[in-house]
């Protein structure tokens, strides 16, 4: 049953599509944007905007960056005989 509507429906709904995120999370933190100061929810849409758009992959390592390569990889100071494995970046 849609006790709140279409529009927080579909909010809880994209949230719970998150990793992580159950229902009832999911609720949670759609309770928690409907009731933050207009601003503030901007700002958080323009973040996940502007990650999307802006970050990439370094050419590098394949980490996540802003730019063609890391600061890792770009620092004059990498030892580029030492590799580091990981499995996930998170």
């Amino acid at each position: 049953m849609d006790y709140y509507g279409q529009h927080m429906s579909k909010l809880v709904e994209e949230l719970g599509r998150l990793p992580g995120i159950g229902a009832k999370t999911a609720q949670r933190l759609a309770f928690h944007i409907v009731n933050q100061p207009e601003n503030t929810v901007s700002n958080l849409a323009q973040a996940i905007v502007n990650a999307k758009a802006n970050i990439k992959y370094c050419e590098k390592c394949y980490t996540m960056t802003d730019d063609t390569l890391c600061p890792i990889c770009k620092s004059p100071k990498r030892n580029e005989s030492v590799v580091m494995v990981v499995e996930n970046a998170a």
